[in-house]
């Protein structure tokens, strides 16, 4: 008989250690999972994730060589609803997305979240012209004169965040100060 026919490989997995996860919503997650073949056949294996029963994610195939151990990887951009989601990794050995033997199984809570990510959208506009981010204004003593001070800012988060204008300053002895009203600015939008 051919000795090639009989070899098989006998892997075992690693410790997975994740347990809880927040993501921001459209970011990577990697699911890494230490694979070891202790068998005399060179073997494959890849990470399927499941949420429900159903599953969310099949890996790539990796292979694994006789008496190494390889980190099996999944990396995955979350695209799931935001919200906390119980997903359960396996490894698999074989070829996805099924596979011939499931080595391990998991659980991982995966919270996804969308937090505003906020930043200024050019310059400040005072008195209705773009303006640096530092202006001298020169008024006579004992004269008071309304300054149009705008900004316009940027949400590239999906949740929705809080901006507001705060102006503060020091000239001829006495110093001025002002703090605007707080703006909504929607996620993935701009507001002046």
């Amino acid at each position: 008989m051919l000795d090639f026919l009989t070899r098989k490989p006998l892997l075992r997995a690693g410790r997975f250690g994740q347990f809880a996860r927040t993501k921001q919503l459209g970011a990577p997650i990697d699911f890494v999972w230490p694979c070891t073949n202790s068998g005399d056949g060179d073997g494959v294996a890849f990470i399927k994730v499941l949420e429900g029963g159903l599953p969310l994610w099949v890996g790539p195939p990796f292979p694994i060589p006789i008496d190494q151990t390889v980190p099996v990887n999944l990396h995955q951009t979350i695209d799931l609803s935001l919200g906390l989601h119980n997903t359960v990794p396996q490894l698999y050995e074989g070829f996805p997305p099924d596979g011939v033997r499931l080595i391990e199984t998991d659980t991982l809570a995966l919270t996804v979240v969308s937090n505003p990510i906020l930043a200024p959208v050019g310059n400040p506009q005072i008195d209705g012209q773009d303006g640096p981010t530092v202006i001298i204004l020169v008024i006579p003593i004992g004269q008071t004169r309304a300054v149009s001070i705008s900004w316009m800012c940027g949400n590239t988060g999906g949740g929705s965040g809080l901006a507001r204008i705060r102006l503060t300053g020091s000239g001829g002895g006495s110093g001025a100060a002002f703090v605007g009203t707080l703006v909504t600015i929607p996620g993935f939008s701009n507001e002046t």
